[in-house]
């Protein structure tokens, strides 16, 4: 399918999709949101594709949300009086309490719902991250699996600089990835990153020279493709559930897993290459 502000290619069972608005670097609206949507559906529905590598077009891996955009919107438009009455606290103890049982489709679509859709597909997903990955940029990289950085890469927390809060669930992903101090410290000053920072936080799990990012991430892609995609996505779960339980709890959630993966084609690939002493080849079943 021909796309105006993605790119997209699929080499050994990868899928790689580039954002591409060089105008905005990368920026992501509405328009770029709605195709990313699609290739993500696509990618989640033909079983011929195992793993997902985001990236964008150089210099910048997405800079964020289309503020532009926002800037339309909101021009002319005056800030609420009636925030002076109560404290920041407060007023969104309210809101919380307006929002329950609430739908949550303008959670999940559009561009501020890449990072939850990410989150939960249920295949091994990279972000190469090329350049600079700004707010919902950043947000979309903390999504994926894996992060592999360029040294050109650059990341920040950009909301506090446009008086905003953060709005791509990485107030939920950071402070599990990097602790609360460091998140709150990028959050309130919305510095930016640099690779090596990044590595040493935890932000990304390897930096590469920037010639050879896109090798390095598509050799572990290909690699993840053609491993046992099934039981991958049983560990992404209960990974994921297990970030909110004890110890003895998580061993509990593992045991259905274990036996759900026992029960794939894969497990018996796996058993009889290792009997036979060849590499298996999993199809991901």
């Amino acid at each position: 399918m021909p796309y105006q502000f993605i790119k997209t290619e699929t080499e050994g069972g990868v899928l790689v999709i580039t954002l591409d608005d060089p105008r905005t670097r990368n920026a992501i609206g509405n328009e770029m949101g709605i195709e990313v949507h699609q290739e993500l559906a696509r990618f989640e529905s033909d079983p011929t594709l195992r793993c997902l590598v985001i990236t964008g077009r150089d210099p910048a891996f997405c800079s964020g949300a289309n503020v532009r955009g926002m800037n339309e919107e909101y021009r002319g438009t005056p800030a609420d009086p009636t925030l002076a009455d109560s404290s920041p606290w407060e007023m969104l103890a309210q809101k919380w309490e307006e929002g329950k049982g609430k739908p949550a489709e303008e959670i999940i679509e559009g561009p501020a719902g890449v990072p939850i859709r990410l989150y939960n597909l249920q295949k091994p997903t990279i972000a190469a991250v090329n350049g600079y990955a700004m707010g919902l940029g950043l947000g979309i990289a903390l999504s994926c699996d894996i992060r592999i950085a360029s040294v050109n890469a650059r990341m920040s927390e950009t909301f506090v600089r446009r008086g905003l809060t953060p709005g791509d669930g990485s107030a939920w992903q950071l402070p599990r990835l990097i602790g609360l101090s460091n998140t709150l410290l990028l959050q309130y000053t919305g510095d930016i990153v640099e690779p090596q920072e990044a590595l040493r936080m935890g932000l990304v799990s390897k930096v590469t020279p920037h010639e050879e990012l896109m090798s390095t991430t598509m050799k572990l892609a290909e690699r993840l493709a053609q491993g046992p995609t099934y039981a991958m996505a049983l560990t992404k779960k209960l990974v994921q559930a297990s970030l909110n339980v004890n110890f003895a709890e998580s061993l509990q959630l593992g045991r259905p897993a274990q036996q759900i993966a026992r029960s794939t084609q894969d497990f018996r690939e796996g058993i009889r290459a290792f009997v036979e002493k060849r590499t298996p080849q999993f199809k991901g079943h």
